[in-house]
């Protein structure tokens, strides 16, 4: 069998290589901690995983319970990455954050907080912005140090709630990556809106890319009650607009992601035919996305503009804070959080408590 080294700054982004490598269902040899041995602005660490490709039939035949370990030559039988085995994943990654904060009690106090910072999803440029000014509080120990590191994140991101209370005409869509939940977020918010205020709600989709779309919006206009409408290119899209008396259109795109020129060029066209409407483009994006990813994601959308993001998938997530990479940077508001699939349960106005408590949990 094969093996391969992957690394990172935490055991989050040294595994999340491994599953963009090999897969959900990828072999994971051994891991471990490897630092050069000195301290101060000399000193660096990094987590380091070897793993290899997954076979099923491993599994089948009784041999392959394999190995997910806590440090450099700790072995456990064999265990293959799967959705049955995240109880035993997450156990791992607290253990490893435990070892992880024992080996950083000792470093520097800005050290310490940039620790703290990487262990919830921040980094590069931005979690050294925000470990900035951090000594006092890394000095009182853990406790002090996350409370100052919360109140740091606070004071750089912003809110923007109730969208879909507004008394206005809106027009709201999603835009980002393919299998971020997109789809699911507008149904989430065409639900309430219809359901829950009464409002009037007509969904338009740009998405005739992606195989069994527009039978997905189909099912759920039927169950909602809400006008559906598919639009082939900008004119036929500006039509549906103009002819539209809904409060709210809330409309679908294709993912980004596709590296579709031809999705990209009737977003951008079809939105910007539009005039007399408010339009919120909110970027979607997973809460277990990398910051550097993020920012690049952002980054790509200059047309059309970003006017705020949704965070999805909270639920499958431990780090949430490589979303906020493209809110703080991009100077975007955080709209709503989501954090399950059920329609419309499952999303939230986005507010500081709410998040910051998920990222910084007392117990943590």
């Amino acid at each position: 069998m094969e093996y391969q080294t992957f690394r990172g700054t935490d055991v989050h982004e040294a595994l999340f290589a491994v599953r963009q490598a090999l897969g959900a269902d990828a072999l994971i040899e051994s891991t471990r901690e490897v630092n050069n041995g000195r301290g101060g602005a000399l000193g660096y660490s990094f987590v380091e995983v070897v793993a290899s490709a997954g076979r099923s039939s491993r599994n089948e035949s009784g041999d392959g319970n394999d190995v997910m370990t806590a440090g450099a030559g700790a072995r456990r039988p064999r265990r293959a990455m799967s959705k049955l085995d995240m109880g035993a994943l997450e156990k791992e990654v607290l253990a490893l954050r435990s070892m992880v904060d024992e080996l950083s009690a000792g470093r520097p106090p800005r050290e310490r907080a940039s620790a703290m910072l990487y262990s919830v999803g921040f980094e590069g440029e931005l979690a050294r912005q925000l470990a900035a000014g951090a000594t006092k509080a890394a000095r009182g120990g853990r406790d002090p140090l996350r409370r100052w590191l919360r109140e740091r994140v606070s004071e750089r991101i912003t809110f923007s709630s109730k969208l879909i209370e507004r008394p206005f005409r809106q027009l709201i869509a999603c835009v980002g990556p393919t299998g971020v939940g997109k789809t699911t977020t507008l149904a989430k918010l065409a639900a309430r809106a219809r359901l829950d205020l009464g409002r009037r709600v007509s969904v338009i989709t740009l998405d005739t890319f992606r195989v069994g779309a527009v039978e997905q919006w189909k099912r759920y206009a039927e169950l909602i009650g809400v006008g559906f409408f598919v639009a082939e290119d900008a004119i036929t899209f500006q039509r549906l607009v103009e002819t539209q008396s809904s409060d709210l259109i809330f409309v679908d795109t294709a993912g980004r992601s596709t590296g579709n020129d031809a999705a990209s060029l009737r977003l951008g066209e079809s939105l910007s035919s539009i005039s007399g409407i408010r339009t919120e483009v909110l970027l979607t994006l997973p809460a277990w996305i990398r910051g550097r990813d993020a920012e690049r994601i952002a980054l790509s959308y200059e047309h059309p503009k970003l006017t705020g993001v949704v965070v999805t998938k909270m639920d499958e997530a431990e780090q949430f804070a490589g979303c906020l990479h493209a809110a703080i940077l991009g100077e975007l508001p955080l709209v709503y959080l989501c954090n399950g699939a059920r329609v419309p349960e499952d999303i939230h106005d986005a507010t500081g408590p709410r998040l910051l408590d998920a990222m910084f949990p007392e117990q943590a």
